[in-house]
């Protein structure tokens, strides 16, 4: 699938107004998510209760999920990484709101929860990870893999492989 493209313009904070409109729209309501992060040079995050984490320049993927309504969609779990300015509550938001980070991309498809810790746990069994962070509520050894690509249009084409083996269908946007 082609994926689509946004420029969230000159806002810093890449803030996306409505999850009903393009380009939000694109992406199922409910199910799984990966976003797929640039990070522009070697840095140090510190991530809640994980402490500080040394992270190298690259391509990161972290997957979730979004089952709920509202902030609890998809489109609102997506909607929430976007944002720079926002409470630090999950291992995710540390990194989303470094400016070092960038969110480039997101591959998604309608899935059930089950699907969340699939996805994970594929994109951990090929390339390397970030241990124990964003699973606190599964068993999963990570949900942000740190991904092997050299360019963006790579990582998309990777984590859509990865959604396809699967089973899933997956619709991408690219930011």
């Amino acid at each position: 699938m082609e994926a689509m493209t946004c420029n969230p313009g000159p806002d810093r904070r890449n803030d996306v107004d409505r999850l009903d409109e393009p380009p939000l729209a694109i992406l199922p309501e409910n199910g799984v998510y990966t976003i797929i992060i640039s990070l522009r040079t070697d840095t140090e995050v510190h991530v809640g209760s994980l402490g500080i984490i040394k992270m190298e320049k690259g391509f990161y993927a972290y997957t979730g999920s979004g089952l709920g309504r509202r902030a609890l969609s998809l489109r609102g779990r997506v909607l929430r990484h976007l944002k720079r300015d926002k409470r630090l509550k999950w291992h995710i938001d540390y990194l989303t709101s470094n400016d070092m980070a960038r969110i480039i991309g997101v591959v998604a498809s309608e899935a059930e929860k089950s699907f969340e810790c699939k996805v994970a746990s594929h994109l951990n069994e090929v390339t390397r990870y970030i241990k124990r962070f964003g699973c606190s509520d599964c068993k999963c050894v990570s949900h942000l893999a740190i991904l092997p690509c050299l360019s963006e249009d790579e990582c998309l084409s990777y984590v859509e492989s990865v959604y396809k083996k699967l089973g899933l269908t997956p619709r991408s946007l690219r930011l």
